[in-house]
Formats: C-alpha cells, sequence, structure tokens
C-alpha cells in the first residue's frame, strides 16, 4: 500500500493521508517512473525512464520500437507488468503525447505521458 498522489501532491481527506492499493497503486507507480527522468534522482540512477528523448533524440520511424525499449529499461523491477500497445499522436509541434497500455497478472491500465521538447 502507498501513498496516494494527485496532482503531484500527496492526496488526503482532512488530516489522513488517502492510500492506494492493487491497480490504482501498480498504475500509479509505473506513471512516476515514466514520468522521471531517468538519472535525475541520485539516490536511485537508474529510477526513471529516457522517454523525455523521443522528441528530439529519436528519428519519428523508430519511436514506436524507442517508447517499448524505455519503458521495459524503466519497469525491469516490475514483475509481471506487460506492454501491450503504444499509440503516439503530436498534439503540438513541440508537443508529443503517449498512451501505453499495460496488462499485469490482475487485469490492466493504460497511461497518459505528455513529451515537450
Amino acid at each position: 500500500m502507498e501513498l496516494r498522489l494527485k496532482d503531484g501532491k500527496y492526496d488526503s481527506i482532512g488530516a489522513r493521508l488517502c492510500t492506494v492499493s492493487g491497480a490504482e497503486e501498480l498504475a500509479q507507480r509505473v506513471m512516476m517512473k515514466l514520468a522521471a527522468r531517468r538519472g535525475s534522482f541520485w539516490p536511485l540512477p537508474d529510477y526513471g525512464s529516457r522517454l523525455y528523448r523521443l522528441v528530439s533524440g529519436e528519428r519519428p520511424k523508430d519511436r514506436e520500437l524507442a517508447v517499448r525499449q524505455y519503458v521495459a529499461e524503466a519497469l525491469s523491477d516490475e514483475s509481471g507488468v506487460t506492454l501491450t500497445d503504444v499509440q503516439i499522436s503530436y498534439p503540438s509541434d513541440d508537443t508529443m503525447r503517449l498512451r501505453l497500455y499495460f496488462s499485469w497478472s490482475g487485469g490492466s491500465f493504460s497511461t497518459d505521458q505528455i513529451i515537450r521538447s
């Protein structure tokens, strides 16, 4: 069981912090790992992903393969979680939106990642 995050802050009801478990806990942990820049948290240098490199660092035809590689790298310590589908869209010239679909032993979930150059 972990503390629930809402808009980047701990969620609470009055003075009591809210928690998450099961699919919600796993989805929150996955989203945090994918949103963090790999290497930016010095106590855990392997925490995070390299998804931020996609806009300027990968050719468009290689992006889905790179997404799959970066997600696998970021989630290497999450047993039983499988990336099942990737959808890439471009809402603006400097923004890429990733819709990532996952399966795990308890079901499935999806997450959005916004990457800006």
